[in-house]
């Protein structure tokens, strides 16, 4: 698995549904033990990439759905990298989730044609 796999299995699975951070956080960390290059970095950059590009856009489950958290990359980046620390990087469902934007939906579905 490289970079560009974890961003397409994330999408691909964002087509039916939201998904926790925790499953960026297990891609990341599966590659991470691999490259040797430090999990939180290839978890920030894989976020920037993916918010960043309008793939993807990070959020919380409220009333509502889903519902994005305000603010430029860096900011939501930053966030979730805050939250992923204050629980020791185990999220367990509980810091954020992910949802495809309608960019993303369309990468995905052109990709797998």
């Amino acid at each position: 698995m490289n970079e560009q796999r974890i961003r397409h299995e994330l999408l691909e699975e964002g087509l039916d549904d939201w998904l926790p951070v925790d499953r960026l956080v297990g891609l990341a960390g599966e590659l991470s033990e691999r490259s040797g290059e430090a999990h939180r970095d290839l978890t920030e950059r894989l976020l920037a990439q993916l918010v960043g590009g309008g793939l993807m856009r990070v959020g919380d489950l409220g009333e509502t759905g889903f519902e994005a958290w305000p603010g430029d990359v860096d900011a939501v980046v930053r966030r979730v990298l805050k939250a992923l620390d204050a629980v020791a990087w185990e999220p367990a469902g509980g810091v954020c989730w992910l949802a495809n934007t309608p960019v993303g939906d369309r990468e995905v579905s052109n990709a797998e044609r």
